[in-house]
């Protein structure tokens, strides 16, 4: 696997060919029976979002395309309890509203952010990110925006509208943040919120006193904003603690994760990192995390990383870890990265092995069971920047790379982007688990549009025991496919609800379900994946078994409850009881 710089020095010294920015593209596949489909239904579900960007000081103009290439994100949830999950779409350009799609339960969406009191985000900075909590346990979402500029949270009321109360909840982060999800780190029982941040929170973009704004190497960059941990209080309010447990962390974050990787109960925490190694922090049992560095594995590399999301894909009890990065043909084969837990304990690249290392300039990826048939396959969000296709960039950023004595950091020495592509207009790619293998079916199955998208959400619609994908692109509409099953797979739907000790989301909840002798794990996460948050039941498709033998849930009390011989084809709300046997 070769660095940046490697690949950019064989890139100059003529061993590689530039393409074109539409050159290479495979044409579209015709469709294949795969036991399911994909169709758009964007304009007949009533979804018209476009997603807006926006424009900086004009001495970082000459790549303000690049600055301007993050911030389409969806967020889902249930924020009337009406039993239907609703969208929330955040924009990026300053003035703009966002949106809020509520559920008719129908295949159809009516948009209320304005009357719910969540559209005008913009004034103060531009939204990046957004992730629904219960902050107070009150059964109903409150929504949070993560924004470049000062962050707000939301306050929902439980009649469709919803309060401001940043102020109060002292939440009001001034700096850049790039991805926001929720976990209960020390597990009172509260939902904490934790950042990840790009720019330093020191520099403004938009009245900028310097041209050096950048990362200070293309590998090991480490100057970027430093992570934000806010810890819930209980009050209303909520106080950064990120510093004293050791994960503000200052590299430039693009994803943050949260899952039990390790399996003691506590929540952990994964930062995908651009321009520099990721960092693994395992939680000491709420007070402290620490971090894993891995020689020649997690927190050792020099990727691009741009996403983060967990499964137990080999259905062995480890939650393997899938971290997007770049894959550009003949410029820069760096790819995606597929972390496992070897049994000496040590994480293991499989993303070659089972066909998931490239994926174009890949964002988003979210874990899902596309087909029910109890194996989790893999969609992605890509492409980067499309513009001119018969310009690109990526020769530019050739000769910034391989220049000797290039400062990086200073916009001043990046040529102008002018109208230029950089891996734009990219074919969208969806894994299909079949046997342990990995292949991309996305063509084939229906899913051929080429938008820059920078998150994909995997969330039940209808109701109907099938997972749909809600595409946030950048610069461009909002997407919104259909799950059309024809292989008469079973399935099962959990909807948890904690009680106290737990948080009432029961983010953090581990299940383990049984079916024909084969069991499959999974977490409640609280907005894993770039630039989405997920349909927030568990679903797990069945193939043609018709009852599961049995669901273990590990609340996250550290209650364990267990449930026998569960008919397939339903959706369970399960609250957890105070009768359950605690084990931590």
């Amino acid at each position: 696997m070769k660095s940046l710089r490697q690949a950019f020095c064989l890139f100059s010294a003529g061993l590689l060919v530039m393409l074109a920015g539409c050159a290479g593209i495979p044409p579209e596949s015709e469709p294949i029976d795969h036991g399911f489909r994909f169709q758009e239904i964007t304009k007949e579900s009533g979804i018209d979002f476009i997603h807006e960007k926006d424009t900086f000081d004009e001495k970082l103009a000459r790549i303000n395309p690049w600055f301007a290439s993050t911030g389409a994100g969806v967020a889902v949830a249930d924020y009337d309890r009406d039993g239907f999950m609703d969208l929330y779409f955040v924009n990026s350009k300053r003035g703009s509203k966002n949106v809020l799609y509520r559920n008719r339960g129908d295949g159809t969406f009516q948009e209320v952010a304005e009357q719910a009191g969540v559209a005008n985000t913009n004034q103060e900075g531009i939204a990046q990110a957004a992730v629904w909590l219960d902050a107070d346990n009150d059964g109903y979402s409150d929504l949070f925006v993560g924004k470049w500029g000062k962050s707000q949270l939301f306050h929902n009321n439980g009649n469709g509208t919803f309060t401001e109360v940043t102020e109060k909840a002292g939440v009001g982060y001034q700096g850049y943040v790039n991805k926001a999800i929720t976990l209960d780190y020390n597990r009172d029982g509260l939902l904490d919120l934790y950042l990840g941040c790009y720019f330093r929170e020191t520099d403004n973009l938009w009245n900028s006193a310097t041209t050096k704004v950048l990362y200070d190497d293309f590998e090991r960059a480490r100057n970027g904003g430093r992570n934000v941990l806010y810890r819930n209080n209980g009050d209303g309010t909520f106080t950064n603690v990120a510093k004293e447990t050791g994960v503000d962390d200052p590299g430039w974050t693009l994803a943050t994760g949260s899952a039990d990787i390790n399996n003691d109960g506590w929540p952990d925490l994964y930062n995908a990192n651009d321009f520099g190694p990721d960092m693994l922090y395992l939680n000491e049992k709420g007070k402290q995390f620490k971090p894993v560095v891995q020689k020649r594995g997690v927190g050792d590399d020099t990727f691009k990383g741009m996403n983060v999301d967990f499964a137990d894909l080999f259905h062995d009890g480890k939650l393997a870890f899938f971290v997007s990065n770049i894959s550009k043909p003949t410029y820069l084969l760096e790819g995606n990265q597929l972390w496992h837990e070897n049994e000496q304990g040590q994480y293991v690249d499989r993303a070659q092995e089972l066909g998931v290392i490239h994926s174009g300039f890949t964002w988003g990826g979210k874990f899902l069971d596309v087909d029910n048939s109890g194996n989790f396959s893999l969609a992605i969000a890509n492409g980067f920047i499309s513009a001119n296709p018969d310009k690109d960039y990526w020769f530019d950023m050739g000769i910034l790379a391989t220049t000797p004595g290039n400062v990086v950091e200073d916009t001043k020495n990046w040529t102008p982007f002018e109208d230029k592509s950089m891996s734009g207009y990219e074919p969208k790619s969806l894994f299909l688990n079949q046997a342990g293998k990995m292949r991309d079916v996305a063509q084939e199955v229906g899913i051929t549009f080429r938008d820059d998208a920078r998150g994909v959400a995997a969330v039940d619609l209808k109701n109907e025991g099938v997972l749909d994908l809600v595409y946030a692109n950048q610069g461009a509409p909002a997407r919104v496919y259909k799950n059309i099953h024809t292989n008469q797979h079973n399935w099962i739907k959990l909807d948890l609800v904690g009680r106290a000790p737990s948080n009432r989301d029961a983010v953090g909840a581990r299940v383990t379900f049984t079916i024909d002798g084969v069991k499959t794990v999974m977490e409640k996460d609280g907005g894993n994946s770039h630039g989405a948050q997920s349909d927030p039941r568990l679903h797990l498709g069945m193939g043609k078994a018709t009852r599961v033998s049995s669901i273990s849930i590990r609340w996250p009390s550290g209650r364990v409850q267990v449930l026998e011989n569960v008919a397939a084809n339903q959706i369970l709300r399960i609250e957890e009881p105070d009768t359950a046997v605690p084990t931590r």
